[in-house]
């Protein structure tokens, strides 16, 4: 009965493990503002320790490696905060791993959908 019930606890942590997502690289997403669109390039990396970190680029505006804080990935929910533009996300990873759907908020929220590049 032990090895069973260690067996169904394998099978499940494996299963787990598995599923999770590995949301590293480049994504890229649009905000429609009033009659004005703005480019987003959020890049998410890894530090030694397995935390993410990431760093935004505004492209139409030319800014780069703006800093992102509060990172955190729960399941498929991605959440960060980008402080030099009272700035937040929340959003969820889409099943395929391609699409990021989620609301920006910087005094009104908006839709902002990242897909990666």
């Amino acid at each position: 009965m032990k090895r069973i019930l260690l067996l169904a606890a394998l099978v499940i942590a494996a299963t787990c493990f598995a599923s999770a997502q590995d949301i590293t690289g480049d994504w890229q997403g649009t905000l429609s503002m009033d009659d004005a669109e703005q480019r987003l390039v959020l890049h998410i990396t890894k530090n030694p320790d397995g935390t993410l970190k990431a760093t935004l680029d505004s492209v139409d505006q030319g800014q780069n490696g703006i800093a992102v804080t509060n990172l955190d990935l729960e399941g498929p929910n991605l959440s960060f905060d980008v402080d030099a533009v009272n700035g937040e996300y929340r959003g969820k990873v889409m099943g395929d791993g391609k699409t990021i759907l989620g609301k920006w908020q910087q005094g009104r929220p908006m839709d902002l959908e990242f897909e990666r590049i």
